[in-house]
């Protein structure tokens, strides 16, 4: 079928007849279709008109092989948000259908929205229509994570409490609803989920549009808030909207069943292979930073050698992550240019704030002294030289998200920084016998009269990662367009714990436009200068190397989506000067 295929003589007059006093969109059926007739009920974008959706329902329309009726019910101010308004307005087209001549049933009305209008449509079908809905359709928005009732102990899967079998639509160029969003929604409603894949394909599927826009799901003039954060769109709106209609199309046949419903779930699980295909480098780079919405932290209180929590090791389970694979990594940088040296490195998950029931603090095991720093001259190493040696040690991590809790997939979903606590270069090197390793020369950062920067070392290969990861498209669309992010000098803080924890990593523009990233370092010399331990109630600050480490999901996500921003919005600054906004 052709993107503009739908468009037909026989449709003009009918477009006449759409316009009402409210002005709902109420599309009747293309004639030529026989057969039972089905209807969907379509919540508004925000701030965008019911007759913008009017292409979009036509394509779907000229899909399906069955007579179908849409509407999109008018809310006042274009605003879905307004209480009552999906409940009064659909009931206003179901009226207005039915004097029409509509003969569908509630068993044959399927549910939709798109943008705000989406994200609440599924509160309307539960109150409304949990028993009756034949499906509901989500355009750039998603079943939220309220739905997502907890995590099945028996098997680890998501478990969301939400009756009626949905289709996901999400744009790859989304500037509104994210695709990182939505690889969240595929994630955790399908591959994680441990049931077979026919069956939670069909009943949670999702599908994804390269190269289309969130305003795309509508037509015509966007809103000012879409225009100013939405992306520039790779394809033409009629090419997405027929895209679209081919994802719509089956879910609607086969949810209604009968004769071909078979092949149309067929088609579905493979819409949702080509999706998950699709997102796999964004749940993959999520999965490095142990994003809590996959899997929320242990938060462990394991015993370590000596019977205290303070060094104890979190092991992941079904039903929780123990820590953060890029810390696991992120440690190894610290000496990775030592030859010889072998690190066995596991990260636990904390909050850093914690000191009840313990501090937890990283550690390399091996010394019967759980206050001794081995090498340091007053304990012996652990190793004679670096060559051969294998050492082991536990690092603390927390991720840190947005506070917010509106969940609208509009503001990033990866951790703003990771909060690591890693073991200093001088004591890994003390450990494995170098007894004359120095803190200045090994640890302190430049800005402190150091050699290097450690911490920007690990965030620049956070970059690394990320860029080598991006999708062919999405690498060139980064390159020609989008604003670079880049590492800077690693930065200080006061000498005490809380400034480490509570000063952020810093996002800021560069005299050359990147944004450059750079970490707050909080260090200790490999020394204790008072009596410390977990039986005394102090910790042992000695042989640290504190970073606020740049999450390669973060850096992922920039390059994929707000990098774009600047030069890729689809609000350009020629408007705002004009005031044509």
């Amino acid at each position: 079928m052709s993107p503009g295929s739908w468009i037909s003589a026989l449709a003009i007059p009918l477009v006449l007849s759409f316009h009402s006093d409210i002005d709902d969109l109420v599309v009747p059926p293309v004639s030529a279709k026989i057969g039972p007739e089905a209807a969907l009920f379509y919540g508004q974008g925000a701030s965008i008109s019911p007759q913008a959706y009017l292409p979009l329902a036509q394509a779907i329309q000229d899909v399906v092989p069955f007579p179908l009726w849409i509407a999109v019910p008018k809310c006042p101010f274009d605003a879905a948000a307004i209480p009552t308004c999906l409940k009064e307005g659909i009931a206003r087209a179901k009226s207005r259908m039915k004097s029409m001549g509509m003969t569908a049933t509630e068993e044959d009305f399927f549910y939709g929205g798109h943008s705000l209008g989406g994200s609440l449509m599924p509160d309307y079908v539960l109150e409304n229509a949990n028993t009756t809905a034949r499906g509901l359709i989500l355009m750039g928005s998603f079943l939220q994570r309220k739905f997502r009732t907890g995590i099945s102990e028996q098997n680890g899967g998501p478990i969301y409490d939400f009756p009626v079998p949905t289709l996901t639509i999400g744009a790859e160029l989304d500037g509104l609803c994210r695709l990182t969003r939505i690889a969240e929604a595929l994630h955790t409603q399908i591959t994680m989920d441990p049931a077979p894949f026919s069956q939670t394909a069909r009943h949670f599927p999702v599908a994804v549009i390269p190269g289309m826009t969130h305003m795309q799901f509508a037509s015509g003039e966007p809103p000012f808030f879409v225009k100013l954060n939405d992306l520039k769109p790779e394809i033409s709106s009629e090419y997405a909207h027929s895209l679209v209609a081919a994802a719509v199309a089956p879910f609607m046949m086969a949810t209604r069943g009968g004769r071909g419903s078979e092949a149309a779930w067929a088609d579905v699980e493979l819409g949702v292979e080509m999706a998950t295909s699709f997102v796999s480098h964004i749940v993959k780079s999520l999965e490095m930073e142990a994003y809590n919405n996959f899997l929320p932290p242990c938060f462990c209180e394991s015993k370590d050698e000596y019977g205290y929590s303070e060094y104890g090791t979190c092991v992941s389970n079904s039903t929780c992550t123990g820590g953060t694979p890029w810390t696991n990594f992120a440690q190894k940088v610290l000496v990775d240019d030592i030859q010889g040296l072998t690190l066995q490195v596991t990260d636990s998950s904390h909050k850093v704030t914690e000191e009840l029931p313990s501090c937890h603090l990283p550690h390399i095991h091996g010394n019967p002294d759980n206050t001794a720093n081995p090498g340091n001259g007053y304990s012996p190493s652990l190793c004679p030289s670096p060559v051969g040696c294998t050492l082991n040690i536990t690092t603390v991590t927390q991720q840190i998200y947005n506070p917010l809790p509106f969940d609208t997939g509009f503001t990033y979903v990866s951790a703003f920084e990771l909060r690591a606590k890693l073991k200093s270069r001088q004591a890994i090197l003390h450990a494995s016998g170098v007894a004359n390793a120095s803190y200045a020369k090994e640890d302190k950062p430049i800005s402190q009269g150091g050699k290097q920067d450690l911490c920007a070392k690990i965030n620049s290969m956070a970059l690394d990662w990320a860029l080598a990861r991006l999708p062919k498209a999405a690498a060139e669309r980064y390159e020609k367009r989008g604003q670079k992010l880049v590492v800077g000098a690693d930065m200080g803080t006061c000498a005490a714990g809380p400034c480490w924890i509570y000063d952020p990593i810093r996002y800021s523009e560069d005299k050359d436009g990147n944004v450059a990233v750079q970490s707050i370092f909080f260090g200790s010399e490999n020394h204790n200068i008072y009596p410390c331990g977990e039986e005394k109630l102090l910790p042992c600050d000695a042989g640290f190397h504190y970073c606020k480490l740049l999450s390669p999901a973060r850096a992922l996500e920039w390059m994929l989506i707000d990098s774009l921003r600047g030069n890729s919005s689809s609000l350009t600054m020629a408007d705002i000067k004009t005031g044509k906004y």
